[in-house]
């Protein structure tokens, strides 16, 4: 008898541990699964630019500073504090006790060779935020203090840092590695690397010796499912706990009240635009560009493209952007003033103008509603699609009309930032595919991403607004909701703010 009241004490016991235990509310929680439509093209984000390598790497690398995806603030990292000691030099004041994940000490000499690694011409980035970094000018004071200068003033630099671009590798673990390292990445970060099956799966596993908070999970599994059918499968039968890029005509049945799983809505910070080539007629006259913004019903388009899971954008800059411009101008649906404009331009009978696409079902769907809508006015639209590549090579001939494209600000929340690669006459070709060229326009930019003063930078950007408002390049369509599928106990996904680009180990069940 006296056997059965200790072992059923024991028990006892037990139970009040386990289920009294701080966490204990994520029992059974030992390793998360994350599907993701697309694998990563690698693991070393200086040479990575597509957002599922940005996805993985978020949970592996550290930058010295950030900017926080909900209250739109400067965050610090692994830089403590720091000084800006004038308008091309800061001084930064590190974490002391952070390892990275070979057990290497984090210091000076590693954020050193990280910022020069960016300028490095095998960068992806050397020829655009590596020009912002001079070679010459940092200063090693102590193993947690240091100064970096960039090359003139950089307006919204330390902004930047948001950028995987910025984030900060052990010197040791780079050079070791060579060509290689890109297979087994090395950070700071709360999550190490632990295997990559490419075009399958991406194993990580928590960093015990990690200086901040400790991931909720020790295991995160990444399951590579380009389908999206596949992809809400393994989430319906429980082989991922979330996946990124849930279908939008899936979300009413998977938030049925018998559902085991759910859709979260998320703010989205992808602009998709309908592009107007500024230099080729009928379109390089602005009250064509203007009639076809009163011609298109945006609200009728969110409707049949993402089911109303959008925002309708006031102009060229997604909302979450850290700048609000001041009453911005709205174009409402309004055939009768797109005729007007269309008749004061000398096309009173209308045009015929090519519409190229890539052949993503959005871009498709969108085409179509837009043809459909234009076709009201007079405008025929003829609709050409092609493969994503395909379509960036014909863009680079400069022969389009009128293109629907996407710009997003999941690395970077600045608006000169945003607008130098879509609107700059130097970016013509690569990423300005409105071929707009304006000298004005292009002050104010170079001007605007040269000031570092918060203030006077908001009023340039005001300026850069209302004149893109003038020469109307594009009409901004919508800014797509996120749509984050996960099981329906999976608490935390209302707190994620950057799009597919999100630190996931806070999640708990």
């Amino acid at each position: 008898m006296r056997s059965f009241w200790k072992v059923f004490f024991a028990a006892w016991v037990f139970v009040i541990v386990i289920v009294g235990a701080p966490g204990a509310c994520a029992a059974g929680f030992d390793t998360f699964t994350l599907g993701l439509p697309a694998d990563a093209s690698t693991l070393d984000p200086q040479q990575a630019v597509d957002t599922m390598s940005f996805a993985v790497t978020k949970h592996i690398n550290e930058p010295l500073v950030t900017v926080d995806g909900k209250t739109k603030e400067l965050t610090p990292v692994l830089a403590e504090r720091w000084e800006i000691l004038d308008q091309q030099t800061y001084k930064f004041y590190l974490r002391k006790g952070v390892k990275f994940h070979n057990g290497e000490p984090f210091t000076a000499e590693d954020v050193v060779f990280s910022l020069k690694r960016v300028a490095d011409p095998k960068s992806a980035y050397a020829n655009s935020r590596g020009r912002f970094i001079d070679m010459n000018g940092f200063e090693i004071l102590d193993d947690h203090t240091l100064i970096v200068r960039t090359v003139g003033p950089v307006g919204g630099w330390l902004e930047s840092m948001k950028h995987p671009y910025a984030s900060i590798y052990s010197k040791k673990a780079v050079e070791q590695a060579g060509a290689d390292y890109f297979r087994n990445p090395v950070g700071t970060g709360p999550f190490k690397f632990k295997k990559w099956v490419k075009g399958e799966s991406i194993e990580l596993e928590a960093f015990e010796d990690y200086y901040g908070k400790k991931p909720n999970f020790k295991n995160f599994h990444i399951r590579v499912l380009p389908d999206d059918s596949s992809r809400v499968i393994a989430l319906e039968t429980g082989k991922v706990d979330m996946i990124y890029a849930a279908p939008a005509n899936d979300q009413e049945r998977l938030n049925q009240p018998s559902s085991k799983v759910k859709v979260i809505k998320a703010p989205g910070l992808n602009l998709i635009y309908l592009g107007m080539n500024t230099q080729k007629k009928p379109l390089n006259d602005p009250r064509v560009r203007l009639a076809i913004d009163y011609a298109i019903n945006k609200d009728a388009y969110d409707q049949v493209v993402y089911q109303g899971n959008s925002t309708r954008p006031a102009g060229p800059l997604v909302p979450l952007s850290t700048f609000t411009p001041a009453a911005p101008k709205i174009y409402p649906y309004d055939l009768a003033k797109a005729k007007a404009l269309l008749t004061e331009a000398g096309y009173p009978e209308g045009m015929t103008v090519k519409l190229w696409i890539s052949n993503f079902q959005d871009r498709v769907n969108g085409a179509t509603v837009i043809q459909s809508m234009l076709a009201q006015v007079g405008i025929k639209v003829e609709i050409e699609a092609f493969e994503s590549g395909v379509l960036d090579e014909r863009l680079a001939t400069k022969g389009q009309d009128l293109i629907i494209s996407t710009w997003g600000m999941q690395t970077n929340r600045d608006a000169g930032q945003f607008w130098l690669p879509l609107f700059h006459s130097k970016a013509i070709g690569p990423t300005n595919w409105t071929i707009l060229s304006d000298p004005e326009l292009d002050r104010l930019i170079d001007t605007a991403n040269a000031t570092v003063d918060a203030a006077a930078r908001k009023e340039l950007f005001q300026r850069i607004w209302d004149k893109l408002d003038i020469l109307h390049p594009m009409v901004c369509l919508s800014v797509p909701n996120e749509l984050y599928g996960a099981r329906k106990d999976l608490k935390g996904l209302e707190d994620l703010y950057d799009g597919r680009i999100n630190y996931l180990g806070n999640l708990s069940l």
